[in-house]
């Protein structure tokens, strides 16, 4: 029984174990579930929070846009949206700029600003977010019942003004049980960005530029490595108003896609059919037309083939990644393969539109001047004797003042003056430059400079920066980075190296004064006297000929400082031939485009080149119908304003232009100097042959003239080849660069995209609206 029982409350006693645990665990389920439901619902009640939160600050953020945006748009009505306009109505509200961005009392490096002069900061006491646009918090209410769903507590704009733009700050908070989020949205309102950098060549007017040339992706060029073959973007070209092709010796290739408005025209004058640029000897390479990329073969060639008009699809949309576009739209919903500029985007802000850099223009641009030019060595005026370059040179020519070399036949300075000073301190030279690099001492830059005048530049250059000149640019050498051996875009010590160089005036690579050549005088009846009756030799001081035709004797002179190697400007009684330069040929071109869009327009504002200010009333068009004349004398060479009274057209037109000079401001530099120096740099080049070469950004408000000579013709060692890795911006463009005697290739330009971060342009006649990021503060 004992046993018995035993065993019965033994069991009893299981049981009641059995039991209570069964109830613990039960009780622990029920308060397991209990707290998770109660913690569902705090995560289901955050949850809905942080989802009200979220949209109510949004919602804050659609205020300000309402208030910067959409109200401006209704109040202006039908009146001009400009930048202009927009930034008087950011004034009327009341907003403040803060150019003090991180809100140390200083002008950082990267606080440019809208380049007023002025520092402009908030007062003292005022909300760091800026500008309050809710006088008080806005409680947002259930519609279906009333319920309070949550406040927006604040919404704050801070403004920061660039030259054409506003960037605008908004910061939101929204409250709701206790917590509250911020949300911040950085927009631009302003000047329509321009997609200009984006071009290997992007202009105006072009000509000459598309015979024996070759246009590249500089990634694409450099590269080694199978793996990367066809993984490379085309290149463009684009062409606005003209574009000139010889059908028969434009011997040249893109590879990329070629687009133009306006006239495409050949030698004769007269134009282009689609089927006829592609029987031309203009040649593309093939793009894979899914994806734009170039089409590389095995051994990483790539494959030439025909310019081909783009087509169009079952809609009537031009058909993307072709590699000609004639007569590309205007209108950008139907510039389907990208965006092309409708107008040429001006470097320098032109609020008076008089297609000039005035002073006031300028001085926005002196003071976003956030950079520096230096040097690691460079020896100062009157610390050495005059001689040799030895270490980089930054010398300035006071405005009104003119440069004196001591030594004429070398006339380059040799050190440099308190100029050096101001570009390294303020980024800014007030005056002519004379900018010179060495291999050893190259320029260094950082940032953007400002030169408020005309630039003389060569050499060595280490760093990423821009310079921005108001005047005329003169490259007198080659200008390349400093970059490590079998590199490109990296010196040695890992310094990145890109550059821009932009002009208010024009930019003359090469000499742009000397003429073609001379001629004995049987041979003035000749539209184009043969080149060997005698081309000027450039690496020669003086050569003498006696030439005798019909019987008849006469000296001709024709080395390069011989008295009839510079274009006149005129003709010149008792000049053997009355030659002139390349430049006068093609300025002529330019000013007769011109003129015909101001006998359209009675609007339009002319721009006339000369080839000197000194000559103010020799302003030349060429009234023929073929492509150039190179002498004074020909028939088809007017002076302008002969022309008009001779064709009874309005005088008025010649008042209301603008006319820009080729020759240095002034002849602060003369061009004898100017030509001693390009004919020193000539002798450095060795008779195996080096091409003049260029590395960055070319960009300028008016004319870029390339110009280099043959072999053949002129005795270069460039044989006639120029190479420039970068990208080339220009109103009108001039190149010379025939190769040797017109034989392959002469200009090669290699695109370089990393110049997309230079020079950012707003179309300040077009106001627009862009997001630029979104965030949570945390």
């Amino acid at each position: 029984m004992l046993k018995r029982y035993y065993f019965q409350n033994r069991n009893k006693g299981v049981a009641i174990i059995f039991a209570t645990v069964a109830v613990i665990v039960i009780l622990g389920a029920v308060g397991i579930i209990t707290t998770t439901i109660v913690n569902n619902k705090r995560e289901s009640d955050f949850a809905v929070d942080e989802i009200i939160l979220s949209e109510l600050s949004r919602s804050g953020i659609d205020l300000a846009i309402k208030r910067l945006w959409d109200d401006y748009l209704e109040t202006t009505g039908n009146t001009t949206r400009n930048w202009a306009s927009y930034r008087y109505y950011l004034n009327s509200l009341g907003i403040p700029i803060n150019e003090d961005l991180n809100f140390n009392g200083t002008k950082d490096p990267d606080e440019t600003g809208n380049g007023n002069g002025i520092f402009e900061t908030y007062p003292a006491g005022y909300d760091p977010r800026g500008w309050a646009l809710l006088q008080n918090p806005i409680q947002v209410r259930d519609p279906n019942n009333n319920q309070l769903l949550g406040t927006i507590e604040s919404v704050h704009i801070a403004r920061y003004d660039e030259w054409s733009k506003s960037i605008l700050t908004i910061t939101s908070t929204a409250s709701r049980n206790n917590r509250t989020k911020t949300a911040v949205q950085v927009i631009s309102i302003g000047g329509k960005s321009s997609p200009h950098t984006e071009f290997s060549v992007l202009a105006s007017n072009i000509s000459c530029i598309l015979c024996h040339a070759e246009f590249q992706s500089l990634p694409l060029s450099i590269n080694t490595d199978p793996a990367n073959y066809n993984t490379f973007d085309r290149i463009k070209i684009a062409s606005l108003e003209s574009l000139l092709v010889r059908p028969t010796e434009a011997d040249s290739r893109v590879a990329g896609t070629l687009y133009t408005r306006g006239r495409v025209y050949k030698p004769d004058g007269s134009l282009y059919s689609p089927s006829e640029l592609q029987s031309s000897t203009l040649k593309a390479y093939k793009i894979n037309n899914t994806n734009g990329k170039i089409i590389q073969n095995s051994s990483g060639q790539m494959i030439v083939t025909p310019l081909e008009n783009a087509g169009t699809d079952a809609n009537g949309d031009l058909i993307p990644f072709a590699n000609l576009y004639m007569d590309y739209p205007l209108d950008e919903q139907a510039q389907t393969d990208g965006v092309v500029p409708n107008n040429f985007p001006a470097p320098f802000p032109d609020e008076n539109n008089n297609r000039l850099v005035d002073d006031e223009e300028f001085e926005i641009v002196l003071n976003s001047a956030n950079g520096r030019v230096y040097f690691e060595s460079s020896t100062l005026e009157g610390e050495l004797p005059p001689g040799q370059i030895t270490s980089g040179v930054a010398y300035g020519v006071p405005r009104g003042s003119v440069y004196v070399p001591s030594d004429p036949n070398n006339p380059l300075p040799t050190a440099s003056n308190d100029a050096l000073t101001s570009l390294s301190t303020t980024g800014t030279y007030d005056g002519n430059l004379i900018l010179i690099g060495t291999p050893d001492d190259p320029i260094r830059i950082e940032r953007t400079v400002a030169v408020n005048g005309d630039l003389v530049l060569a050499g060595k250059i280490k760093g990423e920066g821009q310079i921005l000149v108001r005047g005329n640019v003169y490259v007198v050498g080659d200008v390349t980075y400093d970059d490590a051996p079998g590199e490109f875009g990296r010196a040695e010590d890992g310094t990145p190296n890109a550059f821009a160089l932009v002009a208010g005036g024009s930019i003359m690579i090469g000499d742009y004064l000397t003429v073609r050549g001379v001629n004995h005088s049987a041979r003035n009846n000749e539209k184009y006297p043969k080149w060997n009756q005698y081309s000027i030799d450039v690496r020669t001081p003086s050569r003498t000929n006696n030439v005798t035709i019909n019987g008849k004797t006469e000296t001709l002179q024709w080395g390069y400082f011989d008295p009839y190697s510079v274009d006149a400007g005129m003709i010149v009684n008792g000049r053997p031939g009355q030659q002139f330069s390349f430049t006068t040929s093609e300025l002529m071109l330019f000013n007769r485009m011109e003129l015909q869009k101001a006998l359209v327009d009675p609007q339009y504002k002319p721009r006339f080149y000369g080839l000197r200010a000194s000559q103010p009333d020799k302003i030349y068009i060429y009234d023929a119908t073929d492509e150039h004349a190179v002498k004074y004398n020909d028939p088809g060479v007017k002076l302008l304003r002969d022309y008009l009274i001779e064709k009874g057209l309005p005088l008025e037109i010649l008042s209301r232009a603008t006319y820009h000079y080729c020759n240095p401001t002034n002849n602060w530099i003369s061009e004898d100097t100017l030509r001693r120096i390009w004919f020193n740099d000539e002798l450095t080049r060795p008779d195996s042959g080096r091409p003049f070469q260029f590395d960055g950004l070319l960009y300028s408000n008016n004319s870029i003239w390339c110009i280099v000579r043959s072999k053949t013709r002129h005795n270069s060692n460039t044989y006639g080849k120029m190479i420039i890795r970068g990208g080339v911006i220009s109103a009108d463009l001039g190149v010379f660069v025939p190769a040797n005697n017109g034989v392959g290739i002469g200009l090669t330009v290699y695109y370089d995209p990393r110049v997309r971060r230079f020079l950012e342009i707003n179309d300040p006649n077009i106001v627009s609206f862009t997001k630029l990021g979104f965030c949570y503060q945390t």
